[in-house]
């Protein structure tokens, strides 16, 4: 009877912390290459995201990198920890590959470093920032 509990709890466990692989299959999250140009441009937050930031109920929290590593975001860098003050804030940015995985790493001229992870569907690449625990669901999600 014990080995039945076991087992339960190892497959609830995987099955909790996508132990097999993201929600949505058509997503990568490891082994792409990308590289800084791919980057460049605007980038808007999708309108799911805005379900997360309960004070701010507009569509226009855009991202732009340039291509001399710097960035300007519209809301400020409270973003990531849920708050939005409505200041144009402008910081540096660089590619970061940790193991199989890729992200952005956000400098803000205040001391402040946040990151993106950088996903792949199909073409197109996503910047994912989570605000809590993953599997929560509640994330910052930007697309082109």
């Amino acid at each position: 009877m014990n080995r039945i509990y076991l087992i339960s709890l190892i497959i609830l466990l995987n099955i909790s912390c996508n132990g097999f692989g993201p929600v949505d299959m058509s997503i990568e999250t490891e082994n792409f290459k990308i590289s800084q140009d791919e980057l460049l441009g605007k980038w808007k937050m999708d309108s799911f995201s805005y379900k997360y930031l309960s004070s701010f109920k507009n569509d226009s929290i855009i991202i732009e990198f340039k291509n001399d590593s710097t960035f300007i975001l519209n809301t400020s860098s409270k973003l990531f920890d849920n708050k939005i003050d409505n200041t144009t804030v402008k910081g540096t940015w660089k590619i970061e590959s940790f193991k199989r995985e890729k992200s952005i790493i956000l400098n803000f001229k205040d001391n402040i470093s946040k990151e993106l992870q950088i996903y792949k569907n199909d073409k197109d690449f996503q910047l994912w920032h989570f605000l809590s625990d993953p599997d929560s669901g509640e994330r910052i999600r930007f697309l082109r």
